[in-house]
């Protein structure tokens, strides 16, 4: 047996492990502190990776760091965890303004340390280097070592196991070898911040990867988190918020907001770089769109985003001959952006792993290192087995299930009954009561997948309404996803090429019928679909309930949105599936093998 753990530690902070080259556990922090996006040693993932495997670290064959480096301060000060509206908007004017414009240092870490509303990171040894971070040329070097010999102690093992793979490889070991792709293909990635790039292309085949161009000036992940912040939400975390909205925006609106982003960036051969470079983004577009709407501005930007992306994309397939694109970090997570790629004539297949920002960083990590250790051994790669599916988390105990049930008996005005089939859950739904679920494993990753969901009846819009009121406490405007029986993806999804769609990475062109049967679980001023395509063999309990859905109403689907209540993590365990069914207005919880309705 060979086994790898992988650790990410800053921003979404995650492990997992591969062994023999099958990825059997990852998990994201977050999870277990209930601290969106966590940072800091992701010592509760790390111990439910092994616990899952029955391992422990003296039995792994490597442990690897996701990544070269990451900023200290920010891990400390776990930025985007506690960062308000506001606080990013301070970090702009104290930080950022007088270090462009006014040629004055400032220490980052003496802006935001005292604040008594902040939780700070404790589990790395930061002090060495939170104050010279920013103009030390050896701090990436001492930053490694750093972690290196933090990791060995934390794990009890030799700091010689310790390894480090880059931010980029990470990426795209994860975005191709998680993929069902095999032979060669395009990988890209695009964010706002890896090792030495923001964008890269490369061919990637089993043996590794050629990049063929790597930029420093590919700003669109930048120009989405800034955009974010103009508009008034949390960069890191709301920029979905701001794709959702685009699509409200009128052509008018849009077009005269377009003309500010239209000369930015360009295409250069296969990198994206300035085109006219302003002084500063988010000083440069504050004044520019001083006088804009709201929805011209968040339009013209995804608008922007797709235009930039296709470009570029066509460009590399024109180089290099190759049809079928793998695609990951954090600009990989924009749903409408992977659907104009997956519509260009000279794109054959794109696929795009659940979760493709930095949190899954160690999937990719696990993948890279397994990859080298069977080429070492001159073993078969075909060993590397892609995700099967995203339930990689812990499942529920029976214990903690006991304990929560009986605080519910004495807490809640509920009816707690042992056993259910899913014509029973089918039922519920069609007569539109609002289900959550917490059984089998967690899903990694922001999509909810059926074991950590919520599900309602697609047809209604009056539980819409009350999901987005009283449960989730979303922003109006934001659409609901669904899942679709496999065999019924073709009645609602127009998918010419066949995408497969397992993780809701992908959006699609709706039907009419998909209009008539599934409008609540659609984007409303596009009417767009962001599908999981669901077959029996990758969840069969799950499907179960939607194919006795199917059955009862003759809709092959149902609204699926996280369990979780807005701006927290979506729920781990029968402790918070119980705290967030008390605190919201669900109508029932599937935990376990038990069904609670309220009465």
């Amino acid at each position: 047996m060979t086994a790898v753990l992988s650790i990410h530690e800053a921003h979404d902070a995650s492990a997992a492990l591969i062994v023999d080259g099958v990825v059997v556990a990852a998990a994201q922090e977050e999870r277990f502190t209930r601290r969106k996006p966590d940072y800091g040693f992701p010592q509760h993932s790390i111990r439910a990776c092994l616990d899952h495997a029955g391992l422990s670290p003296s039995d792994l064959e490597k442990v690897v760091l996701a990544g070269r480096g990451w900023t200290p301060a920010l891990v400390k000060v776990k930025r985007n965890y506690n960062f308000s509206v506001d606080d990013w908007r301070l970090e702009q004017h104290l930080y950022w303004r007088p270090r462009l414009f006014e040629d004055r240092e400032v220490d980052y870490y003496d802006i935001f340390k005292d604040r008594e509303d902040f939780v700070y990171d404790d589990t790395y040894p930061l002090d060495e280097v939170l104050h010279s971070w920013h103009r030390d040329p050896e701090l990436p070097d001492r930053l490694i070592a750093l972690r290196k010999r933090h990791t060995a102690e934390r794990l009890g093992i030799d700091v010689g196991r310790v390894d480090v793979v880059t931010h980029e490889d990470c990426h795209i070991a994860y975005a191709y070898y998680g993929s069902p792709f095999r032979g060669e293909v395009l990988g890209f990635t695009a964010e706002a911040v890896g090792d030495y790039s923001n964008g890269t292309v490369s061919r990637v085949a089993e043996g590794g990867r050629e990049e063929l161009a790597a930029s420093l000036e590919n700003h669109l992940g930048h120009l989405y988190e800034y955009l974010t912040l103009l508009l008034g939400m949390k960069p890191g975390q709301h920029e979905y918020k701001v794709m959702g909205l685009a699509a409200y925006a009128s052509e008018r609106e849009l077009a005269r907001s377009y003309e500010v982003f239209r000369n930015v960036l360009k295409v250069d051969g296969l990198r994206v770089v300035f085109d006219q470079r302003p002084s500063d983004l988010y000083f440069h577009f504050r004044d520019a769109f001083e006088t804009h709407r709201f929805d011209g501005i968040a339009g013209a930007l995804q608008r922007f985003v797709e235009d930039i992306l296709g470009e570029w994309v066509t460009a590399a397939v024109d180089a290099t001959g190759l049809r079928r694109v793998c695609f990951a970090g954090g600009l990989a997570q924009n749903v409408k952006a992977c659907k104009t790629i997956g519509e260009l004539v000279c794109v054959d297949d794109i696929f795009v792993c659940p979760a493709c920002g930095d949190t899954s960083l160690p999937i990719g990590a696990c993948y890279y290192t397994m990859r080298d250790i069977l080429i070492e051994r001159g073993e078969d790669l075909s060993k590397l087995r892609p995700l099967r599916d995203a339930y990689l988390g812990p499942a529920p105990a029976e214990d903690d299930i006991e304990r929560e049930l009986e605080t519910a008996r004495n807490t809640l005005d509920v009816e707690i009954t042992h056993g259910f089939d899913p014509e029973q859950i089918a039922r519920l739904l069609a007569d539109g009561v609002v289900v959550a679920c917490c059984r089998g494993r967690m899903e990694f990753g922001l999509r909810a997948l059926g074991n950590r969901s919520i599900l309602a009846d697609p047809r209604r819009f009056d539980t819409v309404r009350r999901i987005n009121e009283a449960i989730k406490h979303r922003d109006f405007w934001m659409p609901f996803a669904p899942t679709v029986l496999a065999e019924r993806a073709d009645d609602y999804l127009v998918n010419p090429k066949h995408l497969r769609s397992p993780f809701m990475t992908l959006a699609f062109d709706s039907t009419e019928l998909a209009q008539r049967e599934l409008p609540a679980a659609m984007h409303s001023g596009d009417l767009s679909l962001r599908p999981q395509i669901l077959q029996e063999e990758d969840n069969p309990d799950y499907y179960g309930i939607v194919k006795a859905f199917e059955h009862e109403t003759g809709i092959g689907g149902v609204l699926n949105t996280s369990f979780n209540l807005h701006g927290e993590p979506i729920v781990l365990d029968a402790v918070s599936a119980i705290d967030t069914f008390a605190r919201s207005s669900l109508d029932a919880l599937v935990l376990g093998d038990w069904l609670i309705r309220r009465k």
